[in-house]
C-alpha cells in the first residue's frame, strides 16, 4: 500500500516485499497508478504529452489487479505495437515475467527498458534481481551498481549489492555495501535489519570479529517485535534454532530461517549440519527471497572458493 505514495521509501519497502509475497499480491502493489507515476518521471516529456499511458496500458494494469496476467500481456503487447518505447507497458510486461519467475524473460524485458531509458534506476535494479535469480552474479552486480548510480540514496539498491557480493564470496565488500545500505535506509526514514545481518555474517566470514560483534550488538538493540527479530535472537544465542524456526509464519520466513541456521553452523565449522539446512532451502525454499539464492550459491558451488573451508 505504501507504494502508491510514489516515494522512494515506498519503492524500497515494496521491492523487498516483491520477493516474499504471492505474485498477484505483488501485482496489486505494483498498480497502474504507481507505474504510471514512475513512467511519468522517467520517460520523455514529449511522449507523456501525447498520452504515453494509453488505454491498453490502463487496461493491462487493471487486468493484473484482477489476476489476469495473460490478458494483461496481450494489452501491453498491443500498446507496444503502437509505441515500442511506452515505458508503462514495458514495465508492466517486465513485471509479469518477474512475478511468474520467468527470470530470463524478465532480464530481457528490463534490459530493453534500460537501453531506452538508461537512467531508470528501478529497471536497473529489477534487471539485477532477474540476473541474481539466474545466479549470474556478474550481471547482477553490474545492474545493481548502475541502479545506485542513477539513484544513490536507496537502501534497497545497496542491500542488493551486499547480497550479490555475499554470493560471490566478497565478504569485506559485502559488509561495506551492507553498512551503506543501512545508512541509506536511515536517510530515507526506513529501518531494515537485513543489511545488519549481512554485515554480521560477512564480517565474521572475513575474520573481522570486531565489526561482526558491533553489527550483532546493533541488531540486538534494534531487533523490533516481528520477523526477522528471531534471527537476531538466534545469532545472539538467546533463542535456539528450533525456537527460531517455530516463529516463522510463511515459507519465505522459513527459507530465511534455514539459510541463517546453515550460515551460522558453517561459521561454527559444522559443515554437515549446515548442509542439511542449506539443502532444505535448495529443495523446498521460496525462490523469491534473497536468502534462497545465497543458499543455492553456497550449496552448489556457484561462488568463489571463499565458502570452502
Amino acid at each position: 500500500m505504501l507504494l502508491l505514495t510514489g516515494t522512494t521509501a515506498a519503492w524500497n519497502l515494496s521491492l523487498r516485499l516483491l520477493r516474499v509475497i504471492s505474485p498477484y499480491c505483488a501485482a496489486v502493489l505494483l498498480s497502474s497508478a504507481a507505474l504510471a507515476e514512475d513512467a511519468a518521471a522517467s520517460a520523455d516529456p514529449a511522449a507523456n504529452a501525447t498520452g504515453s499511458v494509453n488505454d491498453p496500458v490502463s487496461l493491462g494494469y487493471q487486468q493484473i489487479e484482477n489476476g489476469d496476467s495473460e490478458g494483461a500481456m496481450v494489452s501491453f503487447r498491443s500498446a507496444l505495437q503502437a509505441d515500442a518505447s511506452d515505458l508503462s507497458a514495458l514495465l508492466g510486461q517486465a513485471m509479469i515475467h518477474a512475478e511468474r519467475m520467468e527470470y530470463a524473460e524478465a532480464f530481457s524485458a528490463y534490459d530493453s527498458i534500460v537501453k531506452l531509458y538508461p537512467q531508470h534506476a528501478l529497471a536497473w535494479n529489477r534487471r539485477g534481481i532477474a540476473a541474481y535469480n539466474m545466479e549470474d552474479f556478474d550481471l547482477a552486480l553490474d545492474s545493481f551498481v548502475r541502479a545506485t548510480e542513477s539513484q544513490p540514496v536507496n537502501g534497497f539498491f545497496y542491500e542488493s549489492i551486499a547480497w550479490t557480493r555475499m554470493c560471490r564470496g566478497e565478504y569485506q565488500a559485502a559488509a561495506e555495501s551492507a553498512k551503506t545500505a543501512s545508512l541509506m535506509y536511515s536517510r530515507e526514514g526506513e529501518t531494515s535489519l537485513y543489511p545488519v545481518l549481512i554485515a554480521y555474517l560477512a564480517s565474521f566470514e572475513s575474520g573481522d570479529m570486531e565489526n561482526a560483534s558491533r553489527a550483532l550488538d546493533y541488531a540486538r538493540k534494534n531487533r523490533g517485535y516481528s520477523w526477522p527479530g528471531p534471527i537476531v535472537d538466534y545469532f545472539t544465542g538467546s533463542m535456539s534454532a528450533a525456537e527460531m524456526v517455530s516463529c516463522v509464519t510463511n515459507r519465505a520466513e522459513e527459507t530465511e530461517a534455514h539459510t541463517y541456521i546453515g550460515l551460522k553452523l558453517r561459521l561454527q565449522g559444522d559443515v554437515e549440519a549446515a548442509s542439511r539446512h542449506l539443502g532444505w532451502v535448495r529443495r523446498q525454499g521460496d525462490p523469491r527471497v534473497f536468502e534462497y539464492t545465497l543458499a543455492r550459491a553456497i550449496s552448489t558451488g556457484n561462488r568463489v572458493a571463499g565458502w570452502i573451508r
